[in-house]
């Protein structure tokens, strides 16, 4: 199966989960946004909008052990000895969070959410990253800080899919590869950054210091 089949079906897998949610709520799958600064594009997995809160969520597939450390730019899967490193989904997903956060004025609670499929995430120490089978006890659980009305949900559901780009995700997948796509979103960023002197997730000042940059409301930084 290739990557993007097995994707594919991880995401559907997903959707089925999240059509066990009874209380109302609306879903968006498959959007993708465009940085209009920097010209990025954000290809989001899924939007689940709750009274809980706005949850983006970004679906993995990946068979093996996942090894990872939360604040590098990669991780590992281990598969019978052999390791391969992959990109950090959380730091991809929070990138995704911060434009939707964005569109919706930070008005509403949008949380980053990383569902390993296969269940094969017990060990990674962060709250957003879960497994599939813990999807809606995660959602039904969370600590929201204020209970969303159905007007708002609706609201928010109709803002959201006003800004979604007409770019295919067969496009975006086939014009920059998954790395290739990485690597360039964050070299605009910091090009954009050091240039503006703003944070191009969250429009606040950049503060630097000798060689290291950071934004002084987000959590985006970086080094020379």
């Amino acid at each position: 199966m290739s990557t993007r089949s097995r994707g594919d079906k991880g995401e559907a897998f997903v959707r089925k989960k999240l059509t066990e949610i009874k209380e109302y709520h609306k879903v968006i799958n498959d959007i993708t946004f465009i940085n209009e600064k920097t010209e990025m594009t954000h290809q989001v997995d899924h939007i689940l909008i709750h009274h809980h809160g706005v949850f983006v969520i970004e679906t993995k597939n990946y068979f093996g052990q996942i090894i990872s450390n939360t604040g590098e730019p990669f991780w590992l899967k281990e598969i019978k000895g052999e390791r391969t490193r992959i990109s950090n989904p959380l730091k991809q997903n929070k990138s995704h969070a911060f434009v939707v956060n964005k569109i919706l004025k930070r008005k509403y609670e949008v949380i980053p959410v990383v569902v390993f499929v296969k269940n094969n995430a017990p060990y990674i120490g962060d709250e957003n990253v879960i497994n599939l089978k813990d999807l809606k006890l995660f959602i039904d659980s969370y600590p929201y800080q204020k209970e969303l009305t159905k007007e708002e949900i609706n609201e928010i559901y109709k803002t959201i899919k006003s800004h979604k780009s007409n770019i295919s995700k067969k496009e975006h997948i086939e014009n920059i590869g998954y790395l290739k796509q990485i690597n360039k979103e964050i070299k605009k960023e910091i090009a954009y950054a050091i240039e503006s002197g703003t944070c191009p997730r969250c429009d606040q000042k950049m503060v630097s210091s000798e060689f290291e940059y950071h934004c002084s409301n987000c959590n985006f930084k970086f080094k020379l």
